[in-house]
């Protein structure tokens, strides 16, 4: 007979079979399969943060840092990708006459590079043995559950307790980046924990229905909207530096600045959609 419980540990269980079956194609970047990999891994550790209560201590700590641990390098040369389409998408969304300089050319290339290393360093890190280690204890793991005696018994009500805490850490951060207003750190950390509320909406679907569909969708608006405006941070980061270097080069800033105006404005209309999903979901 189906428990509760059993959700989330076909949520992970699904997930480890992602990062299992990802991995080759990771190692050769096959279109969509480090992006694929890492939300796999964001949306485990996710789960074993929030549903922690249900498993004995010993092992989670350790596996969610190791999830960590390679989120990180499947991050950088999916974020180089992100980035770059975004960027040339915003160039080519310009008239010729507004671009001074070979701003596709340096844009591309430099981020070309930014991803090849990425990913090197990423291919790198799979043929550790610490890479190992984490793919077998994720997989013993999911095998077999360290579930506590509560924890296999745990009703409706308390996974649901539990998601709530997700989402209460949510509130927190979001009243302490509202104090500011437009800091971008601290949005960034409503948007990680905005994340885990998503993610652990998403495994508690099959035990909450229609009540859980609509909690997956209020999240994922947020997370959308938050994560367009982290991009709008990143990528104006990025062109100020490009116009640095395009000027010791000897080649016009301008096209670059005026991406930056573009980003701020995205940035304003991002943030004001994120506070307002938030605001939903929230209620």
């Amino acid at each position: 007979m189906s428990r509760p419980s059993d959700s989330v540990l076909d949520y992970l269980r699904t997930q480890a079979g992602v990062i299992a079956d990802r991995a080759d194609d990771v190692l050769v970047d096959a279109p969509d399969a480090v992006h694929r990999s890492r939300v796999a891994t964001r949306r485990a550790r996710s789960a074993l943060r929030t549903f922690a209560p249900l498993f004995t201590k010993g092992r989670l700590r350790g596996l969610r840092n190791e999830l960590a641990w390679h989120a990180d390098h499947l991050g950088a040369p999916r974020d180089a990708e992100v980035l770059k389409e975004r960027l040339l998408t915003r160039v080519n969304d310009l008239d010729d006459a507004e671009i001074a300089g070979p701003v596709r050319r340096r844009l591309g290339d430099a981020l070309d590079a930014t991803h090849e290393h990425a990913h090197r360093s990423l291919v790198e890190s799979m043929g550790t043995e610490r890479y190992a280690a984490l793919r077998a204890n994720l997989a013993d793991f999911v095998a077999d559950p360290p579930l506590r005696k509560d924890g296999r018994r745990a009703t409706r009500d308390r996974l649901v307790d539990l998601l709530d805490g997700a989402i209460e850490r949510v509130r927190r951060l979001e009243a302490r980046a509202a104090e500011i207003g437009d800091d971008a750190h601290r949005w960034h950390e409503v948007r990680k924990a905005a994340k885990a509320a998503r993610y652990c909406s998403e495994a508690l679907v099959p035990v909450l229905g229609d009540h859980g569909e609509q909690l997956l969708r209020a999240w994922e608006a947020v997370t959308e909207a938050l994560g367009e405006f982290q991009d709008t941070v990143v990528a104006e980061s990025y062109l100020a530096t490009a116009a640095v270097r395009a000027r010791e080069a000897g080649e016009p800033a301008d096209t670059y600045l005026e991406l930056v105006l573009v980003e701020l404005q995205s940035r304003d209309e991002a943030l004001a959609l994120g506070r307002e999903a938030l605001a939903a979901a929230l209620t």
